[in-house]
């Protein structure tokens, strides 16, 4: 992000650079997003199995963590 700052100590954003999502970034350091998350979709698969958790829950749990992966590690637009 550049930022500029004025004389009165107010600030302006200037422009907004966009970083690497946490995919990426794991991508860099020899992790893969999707082998992680049908790692995560075979827990939550045996959870949903045992009773721990229900079916509801196990796909808003999956959703969360694909949308973290897709995420930015850092500032993000809303």
């Amino acid at each position: 992000m550049h930022i500029s700052i004025d004389d009165d100590g107010e600030y302006t954003i200037d422009e907004i650079i966009k970083g690497d999502t946490v995919r990426e970034v794991l991508a860099y350091v020899q992790y893969n997003g999707d082998k992680l998350t049908e790692l995560l979709r075979k827990d939550v698969e045996r959870a949903v199995r045992a009773g721990k958790i229900s079916l509801s829950e196990s796909k808003k749990l999956i959703q969360f963590y694909e949308a973290g992966l897709n995420g930015y590690t850092y500032l993000e637009e809303p």
